[in-house]
């Protein structure tokens, strides 16, 4: 698989495991902070961060009340919601409603938004990584996607899917999201982070690199049934070689990435070249 030519060169980060993880003490707090994700409430993932940014301000949890893996920035319009409150004992308060990760980002922020309004929204740790075009499907970006349209700066975070160390992930997450914090992020933009399935120690470093390539592949493959329905069971393949230079790659090779997406996906190249049809009603 040849690159494509919008490709570059990421950039390496050596020691921002480091930097970011070890940086909480000197952070500036106060922030009002949305967290969100696309596998459900009591994910470890998300208790995990919604933990690691109580150092950073108050944050406040609003996600689905369940899996909602895959539902990309999409909205359940045609029915009313109904959040579930939790009290117990965080340090963050908790809500989750049966709704999609992008829904629940579009409640909080319309309906239960703090005085002042949320400084930042943080969608994950999701189980699983969102490198290379599978971002576009992700709930997790989709939940991030939200807070963009509402002009929140946002960060979506992943964990390989065989990984456990949430603590570890979650730590260098709320350190990035301290230095976003610093720099006078652009809302525009969604900081999508990857983080491999290898500890602290094993991980080679940290990218910031474009998105590139199909981390996964999705197919289906018809199993039988017992009610004489065609069945079609989801299948997952890792194609490779990822394109040089991509998250994809740099994701395979045990490396952080950090990839900037832009909300707006016009491909403004394409508008003159389609003007120039003089198209007519």
């Amino acid at each position: 698989m040849n690159a494509p030519s919008r490709l570059r060169r990421p950039v390496l980060l050596a020691s921002a495991v480091v930097l970011f993880t070890s940086g909480l003490a000197d952070a500036q707090t106060g922030h009002r902070i949305l967290v969100t994700n696309d596998d459900g409430i009591d994910s470890p993932g998300i208790q995990a961060l919604a933990l690691a940014l109580t150092e950073l301000g108050d944050v406040v949890v609003v996600a689905p009340c369940g899996q909602r893996s895959g539902a990309s920035m999409s909205l359940e319009l045609g029915k009313e919601l109904r959040l579930r409150t939790f009290d117990r004992g965080a340090a963050f308060d908790e809500h989750c409603v049966d709704t999609t990760p992008a829904g629940a980002v579009f409640l909080a922020v319309t309906a239960l938004v703090p005085a002042g309004g949320f400084d930042l929204v943080v969608s994950g740790i999701n189980r699983g990584a969102n490198v290379g075009d599978v971002s576009h499907g992700s709930g997790t970006v989709g939940g991030a996607m939200a807070a963009a349209f509402h002009g929140i700066p946002s960060v979506a975070a992943s964990l390989g899917a065989t990984a456990r160390d949430f603590d570890y992930a979650a730590g260098f997450v709320a350190g990035f999201a301290a230095r976003l914090l610093e720099s006078a992020p652009d809302a525009n933009v969604v900081f999508s982070i990857n983080i491999p399935n290898e500890t602290r120690d094993e991980t080679r470093g940290v990218v910031v690199a474009p998105m590139g390539g199909s981390y996964l592949e999705i197919g289906y493959d018809e199993v039988e049934s017992d009610d004489g329905a065609r069945v079609f069971r989801p299948r997952f393949d890792r194609p490779r070689p990822y394109p040089a230079g991509s998250d994809s790659q740099a994701f395979a090779d045990d490396m952080i990435t950090i990839t900037p997406l832009a909300f707006d996906w016009t491909a403004h190249d394409a508008i003159e070249s389609v003007r120039r049809w003089n198209l007519s009603p």
